[in-house]
């Protein structure tokens, strides 16, 4: 069986999932969205899920996380995503395509499904100052599931936080398949073109600079958008926050566009 994977570990992500699915939807995908679950999440979620057509798979094991106090240095809202490691144990599965719960899919993707394991983006390495960039970006990443694969990151990961800690820097999953995979930036075979992992903050000047196009016509295409960073399209915004998504919006325009379509995915209450 192969599907696209998602995690949810925390029930604020929730309208991302919806939108991530809806936007699958309507893209015409041929195979299911699963949504992880992590051991935290509550029982309700799952009933929310269901309602909505999504499958659900419980994780039913704990993954060293850095400490969760907003107060050390070393927190981040990736503290929350470790679990993503688990999901190369589904072994039920052929094949998975995983796909972090904030992005929105513009064009049809299941050729991915016929991409080597560990296939992924460097997503942003074109970007002026990002001129340095050669690792993966963890949130879109082909998997063939391997429970010895799966419980090599996990054994990783106590380490690799460990040592970021001790240099005071912030740590998420990515990091523990940089450990895993330290030649992937030599591996040209599994670097999938950045249309498949692009950061809503860079579409309009990837859009004007390197002729992509987020729907038909000329251009090379922008299959995912990525709207990384703590501030997500479902989310309220603080003032401050508020202040930068206007500005962003002004001198981005894609931007917004992107933003306002996300919106409404994670708005609709219901797949047909």
């Amino acid at each position: 069986m192969k599907a696209y994977i998602t995690l949810l570990s925390s029930r604020n992500y929730l309208p991302g999932v919806f939108a991530l699915a809806n936007s699958l939807r309507m893209v015409k995908s041929a195979y299911p969205l699963v949504c992880a679950l992590s051991k935290g999440i509550g029982t309700e979620v799952e009933k929310d899920l269901d309602c909505q057509g999504i499958k659900c798979i419980r994780l039913n094991e704990d993954v060293v996380r850095p400490d969760a106090n907003p107060e050390k240095a070393a927190f981040s809202h990736w503290n929350f995503t470790f679990d993503k490691l688990l999901v190369w144990g589904l072994d039920d599965f052929e094949k998975l395509v995983f796909l972090d719960s904030d992005m929105l899919v513009l064009r049809n993707i299941d050729h991915l499904f016929e991409k080597e394991a560990f296939s992924a983006v460097c997503a942003g390495k074109s970007y002026p100052g990002n001129e340095s960039w050669n690792s993966l970006n963890s949130g879109l990443v082909v998997i063939r599931p391997d429970k010895e694969v799966k419980q090599v990151l996990v054994d990783l990961t106590a380490r690799v936080i460990s040592e970021f800690q001790t240099r005071n820097q912030l740590v998420g999953d990515q990091d523990i398949l940089h450990e895993y995979l330290p030649d992937w930036k030599n591996e040209s075979h599994l670097h999938l073109d950045e249309g498949y992992n692009m950061f809503a903050d860079y579409l309009t000047w990837y859009i004007r600079n390197k002729s992509y196009a987020v729907s038909g016509g000329k251009g090379k295409p922008v299959y995912v958008v990525h709207f990384i960073g703590k501030l997500k399209p479902w989310m309220r915004p603080t003032a401050r926050q508020l202040f930068w998504l206007l500005r962003m919006c002004l001198r981005n325009p894609y931007y917004a566009w992107a933003y306002w379509m996300f919106r409404k995915y994670s708005e609709w209450t219901r797949l047909r």
